[in-house]
């Protein structure tokens, strides 16, 4: 038989038999090229994965997010807040160091560097002009008249632990109606503390919030529960308890400065491919180490306001 009609009778894609003589050197060949067409299709996603660039069924950016690429830029609103700092140092308002994590991914999948600008350390000023997006509600609107389609939610957020004091414990949140409980700017807990018929008081970062607890601002306090479990293991916090109860987070984790619903779209997408590549989870986690650190920081002697 020639040559050309072997090849075809033997080729590995029509399942035909090959001359004798020429199998041994057919079959490693067909398992190679049946082993390279399977890593392929296992990289190739993967690649796609950790270069965070968007999955065939992701919607492109919507115009916001299409202006920052044109424009070369991507302005983030963060929030800042000053570090744990010697006492007679100067308090400078650092950004939020997982936002800013977060933000740099964000400007890698968008294939911009980005610019970070402080938001609002009371969250009742304006934000900074010129942002294409901000994390919490961004200042530019309150969040029940904000559109949903300027909204940008987590895939999931992790309930929250409420802390009180040991000698006046709380087993459930309606136990919470008129008094006072101490939430970070834009905590994922604040809605449900309202609801239970609390008066919130709200500090710049969870570090503050939870140094205005320790002082006796609050009867109670509500942050990530990694955060908490981390807090509680430092000598000083013995005083206080972990209630029996979780608090139900929910808010926004991105706003943009006016309705794009392609790009809020695209965002969140993008938040749910960091999720299940577990960059959220790294996230949250370094989040709670920081500020735990900071904490111990501070009860040794530092200050941060």
């Amino acid at each position: 038989m020639p040559d050309e009609l072997w090849h075809l009778h033997g080729a590995w894609w029509l399942g035909a038999d090959v001359l004798p003589g020429r199998a041994a050197a057919a079959r490693p060949a067909s398992a190679a090229l049946r082993l390279a067409g399977f890593a392929l299709l296992f990289l190739v996603p993967l690649w796609w994965l950790l270069a965070g660039l968007p999955w065939r069924g992701q919607p492109a950016p919507g115009p916001l997010l299409q202006q920052a690429q044109a424009r070369g830029e991507l302005v983030v609103g963060v929030h800042a807040y000053p570090r744990a700092t010697p006492p007679g140092r100067p308090l400078v308002p650092e950004p939020d160091p997982a936002e800013a994590a977060l933000a740099a991914g964000l400007g890698r999948a968008l294939g911009v560097p980005v610019r970070l600008r402080h938001l609002p350390a009371d969250g009742n000023g304006a934000p900074p002009a010129g942002l294409d997006l901000a994390f919490g509600n961004g200042g530019f609107t309150q969040p029940r008249t904000q559109p949903r389609a300027a909204q940008v939610r987590a895939p999931a957020i992790a309930p929250g632990t409420l802390l009180t004091l040991r000698f006046t414990p709380v087993d459930r949140l309606g136990a919470l109606a008129g008094k006072t409980a101490c939430v970070s700017q834009d905590s994922p807990y604040q809605a449900a503390l309202a609801r239970a018929g609390a008066t919130l008081r709200r500090y710049p970062s969870p570090l503050q919030t939870l140094l205005a607890f320790r002082r006796g601002d609050c009867a109670a306090v509500a942050e990530d529960a990694a955060l908490a479990a981390r807090v509680m293991r430092l000598p000083e916090w013995r005083f206080f308890v972990a209630a029996p109860l979780l608090v139900d987070g929910a808010g926004a984790l991105l706003a943009l400065p006016r309705a794009d619903a392609q790009s809020a779209r695209w965002l969140e997408q993008w938040l749910a491919g960091r999720r299940r590549d577990g960059l959220l989870a790294r996230w949250r986690d370094a989040a709670a180490g920081d500020a735990a650190f900071n904490m111990m920081l501070v009860e040794s002697g530092l200050i941060c306001h």
